[in-house]
Parts: structure tokens; C-alpha cells; sequence
């Protein structure tokens, strides 16, 4: 009796899964009595491969699941046929025999498929699955600079005269540098070179530096200039390359001058080559203005008819020294008297006659009589 009077006093107490966890109800955890695990060791022989096996039920259910999967949308499929085949009788006659038949069917159907998902065993692959997938990044990341695109035709031209009306002095500058080591030019680039490589204006006005130099025969301005241009086009052939902005090809750049000799010599090179075309383009260049401004010089003279004394002042240019003519066409008073100085007397009297006849030389009422017309 004292046996059964301790059992009376502690009864034992019993825990199922349906009745839920710390006295919680309403919960039904039957679904996890289905869960398949492919490492249960229950069945496993000791003579087999642990991981052999493993992987052989694996395969077998995943094979399963793929069986029960087609003969499940199969059944669908037919429901649904026979679904829409009942729905074409009408209410008064959906008691008639045929369509009693279909409705069988139909709750036939829908009864294996409640079955085929009680059965159905939950394993890893199943028992998840992902609704919905998004990633959100919280800024949009900046683009990562590039070279600058090689600019053509009027594109060049656009915003230079606003680039050197700002910049002038700072290119004036850098040009100055051209006698100058590679390493303080290296050292002003790092400092300036986000405003002269931006965009190939600085690049340009170097070039017409060069050219108006050569023009003007200052040549060893024109050589110091040439190299700092050649810099510049070096730094923007490395930003194509390799696909960044100029201005941080200018520690490389420089270095690899200044380290590898034959990366100096062949930059040397390309100077001595731009310093030829930039030589060859002055003579070139000069000739074409010097032929415009003749040519403009003929239409005024066309233009201004006969002179005061009755000739024409294209007839007279035409028959003038080729001093006398330069100095007409460049208005350069001090080289026409010097051209005039060294023609003998008679000659000099003849021409200058002739120009003021024309109207191609004007003397000045208060010089008084000109001294070609005493005789």
C-alpha cells in the first residue's frame, strides 16, 4: 500500500509533441513525424560505406520525389479536364448520370491527391523554399573614371578659347618648365595636373605655341615648348591605355622615364620627331598666309580702281621689286623705305612715282613735295 500510496503522490508525467512545449496547446507538430534524413544510421549495414550509402538513398528518394511529382501533375491535369467537362452541364441536368460520373472522378481525384500529400516525407530539399529573393544596396556605387574619349572635328575646338582665357598663365607656366628636369615638371603635374589634362586644350595651345614660334624664328623656344607638349601627349596615349583619367598616369609615367633609359630615349625620340613636323608645318603655314594676305592685297587693289595719276595699282604692284611688294602687302613703312634705299636713285625715283600715280603710295601733304618729282 505505501508503494502505490508514492504513486498517487508522484504520478508520472507524460509529454507528448501534439501537446506542445511549456504547457502551450493548439499547436500540431504530427508534419514533423515525416521528416526523412538522409544520415539516419538506423538501417545502415556495418559492411557498407557510411558515405556510399548516404548518397545511394539520396538518389533513390530525390528519383521518388520525381516519380510522385509527375504522377501528381498528371492527376491535376486530368481533374482539370475533368473539371471543365462537368462545368458544361447545366445546373438541371448535372444530376443526369454522365455528370455524376465526371463529379466521381473529379472527387476521386482530389481524394489521392490529399493522400499524396499526407504522405509526402519532408527532407532537406523540400522542406524550404525560397519565396522570394531581392538585394538591396544601400547608395548607388559612383562609376569608376575613365579616359577622356578622344575628341575630333569641331569637339575639339569646343570651350578652348574659355579654357586658355582661364588657364593662360598656369599653361604659360608650364611651359616655362621646358628647360627645366623631369622632376619638377613631374612635381607641377601632380599639383596641376587635374586642369591641364582635362580635356586635350592644353595639349592644343602647346601645339600652336610650337608653331607660332618656329613661325616667328625663335626655334629654341620653339624646342623647349615641343618637349613639355610631348609630356602631355604622353600622359593622354597612357590614359587610353590603361583606362584611367590622365592625371594618374603622372607618377607612372614619369617614373618609367626617369627609371628605364630606353623608355627616355624613345621619348626623346618622338620630340625630335614633333619638333621636324612642327619645322616642316611653319614653312608650310607661312607660305599659305603669306599667299592669303597677297591675294587679299590684289582684291583691294582690283577694288581701288585707277589711281590719281590714271594707272592701275595692280599693274604697278605686279611691276615692283619683290622688296617693294613685301613690304606693301605686310603695310611695314620702315621695310619699304629700306627696300626703296637700296635702289639706285633713278629706279627708286621711277617706282615711287608710279605708286603715288596709282594710288599705292600716299605722300604726306605736310612732308611737302616729294623729292622723286623735283625733275
Amino acid at each position: 500500500s505505501s508503494s502505490f500510496g508514492r504513486l498517487l503522490l508522484r504520478p508520472r508525467r507524460r509529454t507528448s509533441r501534439k501537446s506542445g512545449l511549456g504547457g502551450m496547446s493548439g499547436f500540431d507538430y504530427s508534419k514533423w513525424d515525416k521528416i526523412e534524413l538522409s544520415d539516419d544510421e538506423d538501417d545502415l549495414h556495418p559492411n557498407i560505406d557510411k558515405d556510399s550509402w548516404f548518397r545511394l538513398k539520396h538518389r533513390q528518394r530525390v528519383e521518388k520525389e520525381e516519380e510522385d511529382d509527375k504522377k501528381r501533375s498528371r492527376l491535376e491535369e486530368k481533374m482539370k479536364s475533368l473539371r471543365t467537362e462537368y462545368d458544361t452541364f447545366p445546373e438541371a441536368v448535372k444530376s443526369h448520370m454522365r455528370a455524376q460520373k465526371l463529379l466521381k472522378e473529379i472527387r476521386d481525384i482530389e481524394r489521392e491527391l490529399e493522400t499524396m500529400e499526407k504522405q509526402r516525407k519532408l527532407n532537406a530539399d523540400n522542406i524550404c523554399k525560397t519565396a522570394e529573393t531581392r538585394t538591396e544596396v544601400n547608395s548607388k556605387p559612383e562609376p569608376s573614371p575613365g579616359p577622356e574619349p578622344r575628341l575630333s572635328g569641331e569637339a575639339v575646338a569646343q570651350g578652348y578659347c574659355e579654357f586658355v582665357e582661364e588657364h593662360e598663365d598656369l599653361l604659360e607656366k608650364y611651359i616655362s618648365l621646358g628647360d627645366r628636369s623631369l622632376e619638377e615638371v613631374c612635381e607641377f603635374l601632380k599639383q596641376h595636373g587635374g586642369t591641364l589634362l582635362q580635356g586635350e586644350h592644353a595639349e592644343s595651345y602647346l601645339l600652336l605655341d610650337c608653331l607660332e614660334k618656329e613661325m616667328n624664328g625663335q626655334h629654341s623656344e620653339m624646342l623647349r615648348s615641343a618637349r613639355q607638349q610631348q609630356l602631355l601627349t604622353q600622359l593622354r596615349e597612357f590614359s587610353r591605355a590603361s583606362g584611367r583619367p590622365a592625371r594618374d598616369g603622372v607618377v607612372p609615367v614619369f617614373q618609367r622615364l626617369l627609371d628605364h633609359e630606353p623608355t627616355l630615349e624613345s621619348f626623346k625620340e618622338a620630340v625630335i620627331t614633333f619638333q621636324r613636323k612642327v619645322e616642316k608645318r611653319a614653312i608650310t603655314k607661312k607660305a599659305e598666309m603669306d599667299a592669303e594676305m597677297a591675294a587679299q592685297g590684289e582684291d583691294n587693289f582690283e577694288a581701288a580702281g585707277p589711281g590719281p595719276g590714271g594707272l592701275d595699282p595692280m599693274d604697278v604692284f605686279k611691276s615692283l621689286p619683290k622688296p617693294m611688294q613685301d613690304a606693301f602687302r605686310d603695310k611695314d613703312i620702315q621695310r619699304l623705305q629700306a627696300a626703296i634705299e637700296e635702289l639706285p636713285e633713278e629706279e627708286a625715283r621711277y617706282h615711287l612715282k608710279r605708286c603715288e600715280d596709282s594710288g599705292l603710295w600716299v605722300p604726306s601733304p605736310e612732308a611737302g613735295q616729294p623729292p622723286y618729282r623735283d625733275r
